[in-house]
């Protein structure tokens, strides 16, 4: 059996390639649980749970990841599990946020913001930072998503270059929902090299999704279209299914503006089929919007009007989980 010292090895070479090569780092991270339990070492389980979840996150298996979390809370009820704490309180947040469970993800990214400092780390404050600013985006509040993007910016390390290029992948999108294009297109041809540096893949199937969204709603369709494609690609040798969902719904939008509807049609129930497959309810939302458009255009009444429905519906459930005037009024604690 390992040692402690091998353990800790063996948990090292997971994190680091849990954003890149999340099959391996989760072997690494199940092996490290089973020897880490049979240690009794509370610090490399803590260790180790984080890391299944975040790879099962990281694969869209959010039942696998949230039990793992669950495992690591009652772990933290009985030993202190110091900065694993924060660790997981900002995953939950961000399993949540996924599944548009709103509530549960401000709740505990607010909680990463209040934390002691020996129980969450600059990077996971950083990331409530940016998921509390993704909460903001997801209700359309993007001059307030971007201050928190923008706080995130200034705490994180720029040698994390992971970190730093997700922040500006988020600085971007913010920027694409005020309008500010130009500058929304800066700040993603900026992370790129960050990307190809470290070689998160899925961070640069986000970034040609945004490149394609702001090539779409310049009306450059053919460049929108070519950009997908390549995002597309990406998202699927990588599994990134909740970025393959959104690259479709920009896909099939742009595919209606071209013309060509049965096509987007057929692309956009793909979208909800992945969506729905994870439970995404905020982008099941978004790509009935978009089939509601897309039918309306094909001079199909009765399904346009189904989808708006069943678009409206989702939004009603949604708004319903947490307040616009509870969201208006959240308390801002920067750190």
């Amino acid at each position: 059996m390992m040692t402690l010292v091998e353990l800790e090895r063996s948990l090292n070479r997971a994190q680091k390639l849990v954003h890149t090569q999340s099959a391996e780092a989760l072997q690494l991270a199940l092996n490290a649980k089973t020897i880490a339990a049979k240690l009794n070492a509370a610090l490399p389980s803590a260790h180790a749970l984080f890391l299944c979840a975040q790879a099962y996150f990281n694969f869209g298996q959010y039942p696998e990841s949230l039990r793992d979390l669950a495992e690591l809370n009652t772990l933290a009820n009985l030993e202190n599990i110091a900065r694993y704490e924060g660790a997981r309180l900002n995953l939950y947040a961000r399993v949540q946020y996924t599944l548009g469970a709103y509530h549960l993800a401000r709740d505990s990214w607010n909680r990463c913001l209040t934390l002691p400092d020996e129980a969450i780390s600059l990077e996971s404050r950083v990331q409530a930072h940016i998921g509390l600013g993704q909460l903001y985006y997801a209700h359309e509040h993007y001059q307030t998503a971007l201050t928190h993007h923008r706080k995130a910016q200034e705490l994180a390390s720029h040698e994390d270059h992971h970190l730093h290029a997700s922040i500006l992948i988020n600085i971007a999108a913010d920027l694409i929902g005020c309008g500010q294009l130009d500058e929304a297109y800066r700040n993603l041809k900026s992370a790129l090299p960050l990307v190809k540096a470290d070689q998160s893949y899925r961070n640069e199937g986000e970034i040609y999704m945004n490149i394609g969204l702001i090539q779409f709603l310049r009306g450059d369709l053919d460049r929108a279209t070519i950009s997908l494609m390549v995002a597309l690609k990406i998202n699927r040798l990588h599994h990134h299914q909740w970025s393959e969902a959104n690259t479709m719904l920009v896909l099939g939008q742009c595919q209606t503006a071209k013309g060509d509807v049965d096509l987007a049609i057929e692309t956009l129930h793909s979208a909800l089929y992945t969506a729905s497959h994870l439970g995404i309810r905020h982008q099941q939302a978004s790509i009935h919007a978009a089939l509601a458009q897309s039918y309306t255009v094909k001079h199909d009444p009765e399904s346009a009007l189904r989808h708006q429905d069943q678009h409206q519906h989702l939004r009603l459930q949604l708004r319903n989980e947490i307040h616009q005037a509870e969201l208006e009024t959240m308390e801002l604690p920067f750190t």
